[in-house]
C-alpha cells in the first residue's frame, strides 16, 4: 500500500510539472500572439480605429472557429462541477479546445487564461490516467490534483491552489478518514509544488510568465482601519454590480445567439471590445499586468474615473464571456477591484493600496464564497499587515452572497 502511494505521489510530481510547462507554453504563445496583433501590426499597417477593427476581426474569427468546431472553454465551476459528477473529463481535441482558449485572448479579451487552462488540463490528466494502469484508479482525484496545479501556477500562488482544491474535497466529502485526507493533501501539495517549480524555472530561463504583481505600501495606520468600514460594501456592491452585468449579459446575448447564430453574438462581443478599448485602454487583457502599469499611475486619474473604469471592465468581461469570448473572469475582476480600491483610497484619503486590498477581498468573497482561499490568493499581491482586513472582506462579502441567495 505504501509502495503504490509512493509511485501514485511521483506521477502526481511528473503531472505537476507537465501542467507547470503547459502552462508556460500556452502563456508564452499568449504573449506572443497579443504582441503581434496590438504591436507590431500597427507600426506596419495605419488605419483609423485600429483597435475597434482588430477587435471586430477576432469577434469574426472567434465566432466562426466556435461555429466550425464547438471549441470554447467552460469555466472554471463548470469543470470542477463535470469531474465532481462524473469522475472525470472530456479528453478529446484537446489541441483544437487550447487554439479555442487562446483566441480570444491574443485578441485582447477582457477575459482570463484560467477557465481554458482548467479545462484542457482536467482533459489532459484523464488522458493520462487511461495511458497508465495505476493512475487509471485515480481518475477523479488526479483530475482534482491536476486542477490544484493548474490554479496555484496560473495565479502565482501554491497556496491557493492547494486551498481550493481542498475547500471543494471538504464540501464534498466531509466524512473522509484522516488518512486519507492527509496522503491525498501530501498529494496535491507534490503535484503543486512541481507545477510551480516547473513554470518558475522556464520562466527565469526563456522569460514569460504571469501571475498577480506585488503591490508596496507603507504601514497601516488607524485611519486606514477606520475606513474598512465603507470599502467592504464598496467591494461587495461590485460583486453585486458582477451579478447583475452577468445576468443581464446572458439574458441578451442568448436571445439574440438565437435568433442570429454565435457568429453575431462574437462580432457584436467584439465591437464592445474594441469601443472600450478606445475609451477605456485598461478594460482590454486580462489585468494583470496592467496592475501594474496602474500601480505606477493612478494618481493621474480622478477617483470616480478609477471606480468607472473598474465597473467598466467588470461589465465588459460579462459581455465577453456571453458573446462567444470564453474565458475566465478572475484577473479581470482582481483588477476592477484594484482600480475600484484606489479611486476609494483617494475619496477617503488612506492608503490606496490598503483600500484595493480590502475592496478586492470583499469582492472575490462575494464571488468565490472561499473567504481562506481568496487570501491565499491575494497574499502574494497586497501587503502581509493586510491580511488580517483581507479575511473580514472576504468574509462578509461570502455572508452577503450568501444571505442574498437564501442560504444558511
Amino acid at each position: 500500500m505504501t509502495g503504490k502511494r509512493i509511485r501514485f505521489l511521483f506521477f502526481a510530481v511528473c503531472i505537476g510539472g507537465v501542467i507547470g510547462a503547459f502552462i508556460w507554453a500556452f502563456l508564452w504563445v499568449m504573449g506572443i500572439g497579443q504582441e503581434l496583433v496590438f504591436t507590431v501590426l500597427p507600426e506596419q499597417i495605419h488605419i483609423p480605429c485600429f483597435v475597434l477593427v482588430v477587435c471586430i476581426l477576432g469577434g469574426l474569427v472567434v465566432g466562426v472557429y466556435e461555429k466550425l468546431f464547438h471549441a470554447s472553454p467552460d469555466n472554471m465551476e463548470t469543470v470542477m462541477a463535470v469531474i465532481k459528477k462524473e469522475g472525470k473529463y472530456p479528453c478529446d481535441h484537446l489541441m483544437i479546445r487550447t487554439l479555442g482558449a487562446l483566441l480570444p485572448l491574443v485578441f485582447g479579451a477582457s477575459l482570463g487564461p484560467e477557465a481554458g487552462l482548467t479545462g484542457i488540463i482536467a482533459g489532459l490528466c484523464f488522458w493520462a490516467g487511461r495511458k497508465f494502469r495505476y493512475a487509471g484508479k485515480h481518475l477523479e482525484e488526479l483530475s482534482q490534483i491536476g486542477l490544484g496545479a493548474a490554479l496555484g501556477v496560473i495565479f502565482g500562488s501554491p497556496l491557493f491552489g492547494y486551498s481550493f482544491s481542498m475547500e471543494e474535497d471538504v464540501e464534498e466529502d466531509g466524512s473522509a478518514a484522516d488518512y486519507a485526507k492527509s496522503v491525498r493533501m501530501v498529494t496535491y501539495i507534490a503535484a503543486i509544488l512541481g507545477g510551480f517549480g516547473v513554470f518558475v524555472l522556464l520562466g527565469s530561463l526563456l522569460g514569460g510568465g504571469a501571475g498577480l504583481p506585488r503591490l508596496s505600501a507603507p504601514d497601516i495606520g488607524n485611519r486606514e482601519r477606520l475606513f474598512v468600514v465603507p470599502l467592504i460594501p464598496a467591494g461587495i456592491a461590485a460583486g453585486i454590480v458582477y451579478t447583475i452585468s452577468h445576468a443581464a449579459s446572458s439574458r441578451f446575448f442568448d436571445v439574440l445567439r438565437g435568433k442570429c447564430g454565435v457568429i453575431v453574438c462574437t462580432v457584436l462581443g467584439g465591437i464592445c471590445l474594441g469601443i472600450f478599448g478606445m475609451l477605456v485602454p485598461f478594460s482590454m487583457f486580462s489585468g494583470e499586468s496592467q496592475m501594474e502599469v496602474l500601480a505606477e499611475t493612478y494618481l493621474e486619474y480622478t477617483p470616480v474615473l478609477l471606480i468607472g473604469i473598474g465597473i467598466a471592465k467588470i461589465f465588459l468581461t460579462n459581455v465577453c464571456i456571453e458573446s462567444g469570448w470564453k474565458g475566465g473572469h478572475f484577473f479581470p475582476v482582481i483588477f476592477s477591484g484594484v482600480s475600484i480600491g484606489y479611486g476609494m483610497g483617494m475619496l477617503c484619503s488612506i492608503e490606496p493600496v490598503f483600500a484595493a486590498s480590502v475592496v478586492t477581498a470583499a469582492l472575490l468573497g462575494y464571488m468565490m464564497k472561499k473567504p481562506v482561499a481568496v487570501v491565499l490568493l491575494l497574499m502574494l499581491c497586497f501587503p502581509m499587515d493586510a491580511i488580517v482586513w483581507m479575511l473580514a472582506a472576504a468574509a462578509a462579502g461570502a455572508g452577503v452572497s450568501a444571505l442574498l441567495q437564501g442560504k444558511d
